[in-house]
């Protein structure tokens, strides 16, 4: 069977939790303010009141979306900035364990103290 040589599909950039965030926070106060926006009649004002439950919980689920992406940006950096185990140096000799004074002084040779 023959290989496709079209390039893999990437993933489009409103595919983030912020992205959806900030977009569901602008509709949500698109929909809130519209009362501004719409000329002051009582059909236009029934429309607008109407439309207020659905600007708060548009602003609401961004603000939500918004903030599980702060927390999950969070833990990501953290976890990238561990140091990586670092690798045990080998015994002095090979077939021996290492003494206790010879482990304190590697510690103490790799914190740099002096004492």
């Amino acid at each position: 069977m023959a290989t496709s040589n079209t390039p893999p599909r990437k993933g489009s950039a409103f595919n983030t939790m912020r992205a959806k965030g900030w977009a569901l926070c602008l509709v949500g106060s698109a929909l809130l303010s519209s009362p501004m926006l719409l000329a002051q009649s009582h059909m236009s004002a029934a429309y607008a009141n109407a439309l207020r439950p659905a600007g708060w919980f548009a602003f609401a689920a961004g603000a939500v979306l918004l903030g599980l992406h702060h927390i999950a940006q969070t833990r990501r950096a953290k976890a990238n900035t561990s140091p990586p185990p670092q690798p045990v140096p080998p015994s002095p000799d090979h077939g021996q364990q290492p003494t206790l004074r010879e482990i304190r002084d590697e510690i103490k040779r790799k914190t740099g103290s002096k004492t």
